[in-house]
């Protein structure tokens, strides 16, 4: 099972991210076919639910805001057109997830080039067969985590 989470490469953990003692994306293998899938939910700042995807598909969203459904991929944007959160099926096995996050108040930002939170960058890792791939509390970002 492959991540992606902007450049970094997350390969057979159990889980991607975890913030502030959350697990953001709840990975799983689909059983029917063995596709990897991903549920996570999209908040603002406040901790309002803009959107929740399942299965890869954003299968709610807040009035106001845009849902894309293209094969393979997943996204939602805001009144502006920013996209807020996009999943991406890359192949069989492999997603990659971009977009802005908030977990309790802790921004993190995942764009092409980078995992951004608390004015670190995480960009061009791989991390491969640990619990937790990374962990990002208010005061510290850990990678590897057993």
């Amino acid at each position: 099972m492959k991540v992606i989470l902007g450049d970094n490469i997350i390969l057979d953990c159990d889980a991607a991210l975890f913030v502030n003692g959350t697990e953001v994306f709840r990975l799983r293998k689909r059983e029917s076919d063995g596709r990897l899938m991903c549920d996570f939910d999209v908040r603002n700042k406040n901790g309002a639910r803009i959107a929740k995807v399942a299965n890869n598909n954003v299968v709610y969203a807040a009035e106001g805001y845009e849902v894309h459904q293209l094969p393979g991929e997943s996204n939602i944007q805001d009144t502006d057109g920013q996209f807020l959160a996009r999943v991406r099926e890359t192949s069989h096995d492999e997603i990659r997830i971009t977009g802005e996050y908030w977990v309790d108040g802790l921004q993190v930002l995942i764009s092409d080039d980078g995992l951004r939170s608390g004015g670190n960058l995480l960009s061009g890792n791989t991390v491969m067969g640990f619990g937790k791939a990374i962990s990002i509390e208010s005061n510290s970002l850990s990678i590897g985590i057993r």
